[in-house]
C-alpha cells in the first residue's frame, strides 16, 4: 500500500466536469441569489420613492444630468463643425496658394527699389528754408502700395486671376524713409511671374504719378537695382511642410470627435430613477447580474470542494493510491429526471464510459470477477494437487472441478456503505451456493464485524463515490494487513455514468 507517499494530481477536465454535472444545483444557487438581490432592489427602491423629499431630489438630479448629458451633445457637434470649416478652409488655402506651389530649393525671387528725387536744395545764405516734400512723397507711394490700391491694380491686369490674400503673401513693400527709397520683393514659381507681378507693380506706381505731382510737387521716381534670381528657401520647406502636416492633424482630431460623438449618441440618456418602469428594469439587472455572480460562486465552490475533499471522487484513484486492483464500478441509476439530455451531453464531455442501464450486467460481471480471481488464487497456491477424489467432482473431459474446493472459502464484503446497500448489491450479483458470502458492516465502528472478517478467507471492499473517504478506507485497508487478510480488490458504488 503507497497511500501514504501517494500524491493526486489535479485534473482539470475532470473539476471541470463535476462543475457541469452538478449544474442543477448551480442554477438554484444562482437563483435563490438572484431572486434576493433583485427582490431587495425592488424593496429597497420602492421603500425610496415612497418619500416626497427623495423624488424630489432625484428631480433635480435628473434635470441636471440630462442638461450635462444634451451639452455635452451640442459642445461636440460645434466642435466637429469647427474642424470641418478649418480643414477645408486650410486645405483650400494649399491648393490655391502661391506660396504652397513655390518649390522650396528653386525659388524665383524679383526685386526693385524705387528711389524719390526731387530739386530741393540747402540754400545756406537763406535763413528761411523751402520745405523738403521728398518724405511727403515717398509717404504717399508706400501709402498707395500698402492700403491695396496697388494690389487691386495688379490682379486687374494679371494673366492669371489670384486671391488678394495669395498676392500679399509674394510681393512685400519695404520702406526707408531715411534714404527716400521702398523696395518691391516678388516670389513666384517662376521667373515669368515674378517679372509680371513686379513689372504690374511698377506700372500702377507710375500712373498714380501725375497725381502724386498734383498734390504734392514735382518728383522724379527712379527705379534702381532691378533684379530676378534663383535660391534656396529652407525656411518655406519647413513651412509647407507644416502646413501639410497641420491639415493631417486636424483630420485626425474630427475623426476622433466623431468617434466620441458617436459613443455619445450610443451611450445611455440619463432617465428617472423613481419611475416604476425604471425601477422594474434596474432589479431586473440586478437579477441578471446576481445570478451570474451566484453561478461563477457556485462553481467556484463547487471546484473548491472537489479539489480539497478527501471523499472519493474517481474510482480510478483506489489503484493509484494504493496500488490494489477495483474490481467493478457500478453506475449510480438516476431516477427520472427533467433536462437529462444535459446531463448526458456533460457526461460525455466528462469522457465517463459507464451506462446507467448496465449496472445491474455489471454487478454480476463483478461477481463473476470475484470467482475468476478465487480461481486463480486456488491454481496459484497448488490447492488443486491437494483435493481429494471426495471433494473434488471430475467433468466430462476429465478435468477437476474446483466449485467443491472453493465453496469452503469465506469472503466478506465490508466498507464504508450502508449495510442496506450492501445487501442489494450482493442480491443483485447472483452468487451460487458454491460461496459463502458475509455482509458485514464497517469494520471501524462495529466490533462484531471484527470478528466476522477474521473468520473470513478473503475480503473484499466496498466503496461509494462521493460518500467514503481515502483516510478511512486507509485505516481499513492497514487493519486488514494487520490481521493477514487477503484483500481481493474494491467494488465501487454509485459511480458517475452516462443517463
Amino acid at each position: 500500500m503507497n497511500g501514504q507517499n501517494y500524491e493526486q494530481e489535479i485534473n482539470l477536465g475532470k473539476v471541470f466536469y463535476r462543475i457541469f454535472r452538478d449544474w442543477r444545483k448551480i442554477f438554484v444557487a444562482a437563483l435563490l441569489v438572484a431572486v434576493v438581490v433583485g427582490a431587495g432592489n425592488f424593496a429597497a427602491k420602492r421603500i425610496k420613492t415612497a418619500n416626497p423629499e427623495y423624488t424630489r431630489k432625484a428631480e433635480e438630479n435628473y434635470m441636471r444630468e440630462l442638461a450635462a448629458f444634451q451639452a455635452t451633445g451640442e459642445t461636440l457637434l460645434r466642435e466637429i463643425a469647427n474642424l470641418e470649416e478649418t480643414r477645408a478652409e486650410r486645405e483650400g488655402y494649399n491648393a490655391d496658394s502661391i506660396l504652397m506651389k513655390i518649390n522650396p530649393y528653386r525659388e524665383y525671387n524679383a526685386s526693385l527699389q524705387l528711389y524719390v528725387a526731387t530739386d530741393y536744395q540747402i540754400m545756406p545764405e537763406l535763413t528761411y528754408q523751402d520745405i523738403d516734400l521728398s518724405n511727403r512723397i515717398l509717404r504717399s507711394y508706400i501709402t498707395y502700395m500698402v492700403n491695396g490700391d496697388m494690389y487691386q491694380y495688379i490682379l486687374e491686369h494679371l494673366s492669371e486671376p489670384v486671391e488678394l490674400r495669395y498676392l500679399k503673401e509674394v510681393l512685400t513693400i519695404a520702406p526707408d524713409y531715411d534714404n527716400r527709397m521702398v523696395t518691391l520683393n516678388v516670389r513666384e514659381v517662376d521667373a515669368q511671374g515674378c517679372e509680371e507681378i513686379l513689372a504690374l507693380a511698377l506700372e500702377g506706381i507710375l500712373a498714380k504719378r501725375p497725381g502724386i505731382v498734383a498734390a504734392i510737387g514735382e518728383h522724379e521716381l527712379n527705379t534702381v537695382n532691378q533684379a530676378v534670381y534663383e535660391a534656396v528657401n529652407l525656411e518655406l520647406d519647413e513651412w509647407q511642410k507644416a502646413n501639410i502636416q497641420y491639415v493631417s492633424e486636424l483630420s485626425i482630431k474630427l475623426q476622433e470627435k466623431g468617434e466620441e460623438y458617436v459613443r455619445w449618441e450610443r451611450s445611455v440618456e440619463p432617465q428617472k430613477e423613481y419611475t416604476s418602469v425604471r425601477i422594474i428594469k434596474d432589479s431586473i439587472k440586478k437579477f441578471i447580474l446576481a445570478f451570474l455572480v451566484g453561478a461563477v460562486l457556485a462553481a467556484a465552490f463547487i471546484a473548491f470542494r472537489y479539489i480539497m475533499s478527501d471523499k472519493l471522487e474517481d474510482a480510478g484513484e483506489l489503484k493509484n493510491r494504493f496500488g490494489i486492483r477495483v474490481i467493478a464500478q457500478i453506475p449510480k441509476v438516476h431516477k427520472k429526471r427533467v433536462w437529462v439530455g444535459f446531463d448526458r451531453l456533460f457526461a460525455r464531455m466528462g469522457g465517463l464510459t459507464l451506462y446507467e442501464r448496465d449496472a445491474l450486467t455489471l454487478k454480476r460481471v463483478a461477481a463473476q470477477s470475484v470467482k475468476a480471481e478465487l480461481k486463480a488464487l486456488a491454481i496459484s497456491s497448488g490447492m488443486a494437487g491437494k483435493i481429494t477424489k471426495e471433494e473434488s467432482v471430475i467433468n466430462g473431459e476429465g478435468d477437476v472441478d474446483m466449485g467443491q474446493r472453493v465453496k469452503e472459502k469465506v469472503i466478506a464484503f465490508t466498507g464504508n456503505v450502508a449495510e442496506r446497500e450492501m445487501k442489494e448489491l450482493l442480491a443483485e450479483m447472483k452468487w451460487e451456493n458454491s460461496y459463502t458470502i458475509k455482509c458485514l458492516p464497517n469494520i471501524l465502528g462495529n466490533p462484531s464485524a471484527v470478528s466476522e472478517v477474521m473468520s473470513a478467507d478473503y475480503v473484499v471492499l466496498v466503496e461509494k463515490q462521493e460518500e467514503s473517504c481515502y483516510t478511512q478506507i486507509t485505516r481499513e485497508l492497514e487493519a486488514l494487513f494487520a490481521w493477514n487478510k487477503k484483500v481481493l480488490g474494491f467494488i465501487v458504488i454509485g459511480v458517475d455514468a452516462v443517463a
